[in-house]
């Protein structure tokens, strides 16, 4: 029976890259996102589910739903959203926004798996996606052609999942359970180039990552390769944050 591993925003860039990468380490994947593209959908061995995360109902229900659960191992808290308004405008349903994506659905996920896999004999694996931004604060001097401003309440956020991974490995110490969290810096996607070449400058290695940089390092920490790595927030950033 084939290991599986569920992954939260599964149809974003990250999700989409790590999705591919574990079907060819030989897992099963059980994908959920608010919405799935009609490629993904043809994929063997990926499972799909529209759910979202912060409805407390619907995601228990998705768990309780579940088949063959001894053969559930792994849980990636990949969702996250964003916002890029300037600061001085912050309104209070952004701040719920992000927060009830960011920390309640991640919290709501790694609860009702946890749950559901208590009588498991199998190891299991719990990877958080925090940011370089749970460490840092960005510098907003580089955003000049790019609207996707790095918000104060993203970076609060990222810092919760920091914090609630180290949280987990003592709550659930004595488990045969492992907690780990992996911080990316800044992965190219459409941003403007000014801010590429802004932001590759302020890195050692002198340029943004690629999703596959961030995934390669998400599947070490659910293999057995890992299998002493517990509480760790790895940055996978270039460098960037050493300097």
């Amino acid at each position: 029976m084939k290991e599986k591993i569920i992954v939260t925003g599964s149809n974003g860039q990250l999700g989409k890259c790590l999705v591919l990468m574990l079907l060819e380490y030989g897992y099963e994947v059980i994908g959920i996102d608010i919405e799935h593209n009609e490629e993904s959908q043809k994929l063997s061995g990926y499972s799909f589910y529209n759910l979202d995360i912060k409805n407390e109902d619907s995601t228990k229900n998705f768990f309780n739903s579940l088949v063959e659960k001894e053969s559930i191992v792994g849980l990636v808290n990949n969702a996250a959203t964003a916002v890029f308004t300037p600061f001085k405008n912050r309104t209070y349903e952004e701040i719920k926004t992000v927060m009830d994506v960011n920390l309640a659905g991640t919290i709501i996920m790694t609860k009702n798996f946890m749950n559901i896999t208590e009588t498991s004999t199998h190891p299991k694996r719990v990877v958080n996606l925090g940011s370089i931004y749970g460490e840092v604060a960005p510098d907003l001097s580089i955003y000049g052609d790019t609207p996707r401003m790095s918000s104060e309440i993203y970076g609060m956020t990222k810092a919760a999942i920091i914090n609630f991974t180290k949280y987990l490995v003592s709550a659930y110490a004595g488990v045969n359970a492992r907690f780990n969290c992996v911080s990316p810096g800044g992965i190219e996607f459409q941003q403007g180039p000014d801010f590429k070449k802004k932001y590759a400058a302020r890195v050692p290695l002198g340029r943004m990552a690629n999703e596959k940089e961030i995934a390669e390092v998400i599947c070490f920490l659910l293999s057995n390769k890992s299998s002493y790595l517990n509480g760790e927030n790895i940055l996978v950033d270039g460098g960037l944050t050493k300097w």
